[in-house]
């Protein structure tokens, strides 16, 4: 499922899972997720949001206390899924990240998840002044100082190739077919 996602927000839904079994709660939200994106220093969403310096506040917000200083084994921690608000939080994640034109789901994908619908989250970055068109704005200029690195799937069904997908997919389809017919009459010659 996460295999699209940047280790930064790997990190951010890790620390989100971190907060809601400290809380202790029984699903993760989308303030849990809030909360693992004010973790990261340097990530792509603090440097949209600013969240990082303003994590105490959404904290206070929230009403999500720091988890305590003790150690803790997560091997032996249970499981907890996401709430439907959290689901919803990834879905529009994505959807951001598409918009984009973009493979990699990073954390200001995340944050836009987040602002894309009312929830407690989005109403704690309102409060802070991050709504969604200044996260975009914020973020489409981050990612023009910032470029990600382009992979080779962007590369080839990327915003060049984008409306030419289903063309380069028939093309391909019909050399593969090309190639196994020319295979079959070689083996029965």
């Amino acid at each position: 499922m996460f295999e699209r996602y940047t280790e930064q927000a790997r990190r951010a839904i890790f620390f989100a899972r971190f907060e809601a079994l400290h809380q202790p709660a029984d699903k993760i939200s989308p303030a849990h997720l809030l909360i693992g994106l004010t973790r990261d220093v340097g990530s792509r969403a603090d440097a949209v949001g600013s969240l990082k310096s303003n994590a105490a506040q959404l904290r206070s917000m929230l009403g999500i206390p720091h988890p305590p200083k003790t150690e803790i084994n997560l091997a032996i921690e249970r499981s907890i899924p996401l709430n439907n608000n959290a689901k919803m939080v990834l879905a529009y994640a994505a959807e951001e990240t598409e918009m984009d034109e973009e493979y990699w789901l990073d954390t200001d994908h995340l944050l836009r998840g987040i602002l894309r619908f009312p929830n407690e989250a989005s109403a704690a970055l309102e409060s802070i002044h991050v709504d969604l068109e200044t996260a975009r704005t914020a973020s489409k200029r981050h990612r023009a100082e910032y470029p990600p690195k382009k992979t080779l799937y962007h590369r080839l069904f990327g915003s060049p190739f984008r409306a030419h997908r289903s063309s380069l997919v028939k093309l391909i389809a019909f050399v593969i077919i090309l190639i196994l017919a020319s295979l079959l009459i070689r083996w029965l010659n």
